[in-house]
């Protein structure tokens, strides 16, 4: 006799140690799903998002803001009604002594949030990070969400993950009971059988997110899988509804398996490099000699390799004896800038505002 686990949830998958038999919980039996693969190590990362511990901010360094798009490194903050609160990465205080950076969300104002209404922090993650996840076959994977949140509120708070067309979403809540208090949340995921996934290739897969006030329209009940966009649980807290309501969120990790392990703490060498693949800034410098008229080549090597051919800006530049650039030759790994000699003699390209390289998704 077989010694299954006690109620387990949809998607649990259980190892008999007698037999190396796979078994998977389809929410109303244990059902055979083929021989167990040997155990192997745990790799070095199997957190499918970056910088979950909130390390990394290249566009801001720490500075507050407001504005929709991306925050700190890899973290995007989305709202449908402007300056409804401010973002920020923060420390997160002796008493989260393993992590001291998060990042943070205040409500300005007791906002009572429309049915069509969203606000939310989520990270799109690339489909070649999530392959195995196998999500929209028979063969779909769970996979495990963990992280730490706080906030100046209590009771239950919610979140989602939804694939990139937003035609697939699975709500989950999670209860922060004591105000102020730095809490472990676990949840699995059991995964999607349905739906369109996006499984490979350098595209969007999925989206986490997490809920700071999203309307009705865009909630729905946790812990099962719909065929619409919600970006939230239904009767979750609304952060955006108290006027100086807080949520903060770090040690973000998504898993494949039923089990939340350890976070494993990348170098910052390449939790840096990870971060770059999607967005990066230099301030480099160029010189060359050359004669008037002539079209001067100026080599741009990157970081780190691009997730895709970035799109490239420069805030603002300074030029001697040369004219403003004539064009780009932009690919994964570097780029060539070129610019026009204005007379004979040396020439100097200076983009003071530094040079910005986003292939975000």
């Amino acid at each position: 006799m077989i010694d299954f686990p006690a109620s387990p949830t949809v998607g649990q998958a259980f190892v008999d140690p007698a037999t190396g038999l796979r078994w998977v919980w389809d929410g109303t039996k244990w059902k055979a799903s083929g021989l167990a693969t040997p155990p192997l190590p745990v790799p070095m990362n199997d957190n499918r998002l970056i910088n979950g511990d909130m390390r990394i901010d290249q566009r801001n360094g720490g500075v507050s803001g407001t504005a929709v798009g991306y925050t700190i490194d890899r973290w995007n903050y989305q709202g449908a009604q402007p300056s409804k609160g401010g973002w920020q990465r923060l420390p997160s205080g002796a008493l989260l002594p393993w992590f001291p950076y998060c990042l943070s969300f205040t409500s300005s104002s007791a906002y009572v949030s429309l049915a069509t209404d969203f606000f939310q922090f989520q990270q799109p993650i690339e489909a070649d990070m999530v392959s195995d996840f196998a999500w929209g076959t028979a063969s779909a994977e769970p996979v495990t969400l963990s992280f730490w949140a706080n906030s100046n509120l209590t009771g239950m708070f919610g979140g989602s993950v939804k694939n990139a067309a937003g035609t697939r979403s699975y709500p989950f809540s999670f209860s922060l009971p004591t105000a102020q208090t730095w809490t472990k949340i676990a949840i699995t995921i059991p995964g999607d059988t349905a739906g369109t996934w996006v499984m490979s290739g350098n595209a969007a897969s999925l989206y986490l997110l997490f809920d700071l006030g999203t309307g009705s329209t865009y909630r729905g009940p946790a812990n099962a899988w719909a065929g619409t966009t919600y970006n939230g649980a239904t009767g979750a807290v609304s952060v955006v509804g108290t006027n100086g309501g807080t949520f903060s969120v770090t040690g973000v990790k998504l898993e494949i398996g039923s089990v939340a392990t350890s976070f494993n703490r990348q170098s910052l060498a390449k939790n840096m490099a990870d971060c770059q693949r999607y967005y990066s800034v230099l301030a480099p410098r160029f010189d060359g000699y050359g004669a008037a008229g002539v079209s001067a080549s100026v080599p741009i090597t990157y970081p780190t390799t691009m997730r895709a051919a970035p799109t490239i800006t420069f805030p603002s530049s300074a030029y001697t004896n040369c004219s403003a650039l004539s064009g780009t030759n932009i690919q994964t790994t570097g780029a060539v800038a070129y610019v026009t000699v204005t007379a004979l003699g040396a020439f100097n390209w200076s983009p003071s505002g530094g040079m910005i390289m986003s292939a975000e998704l």
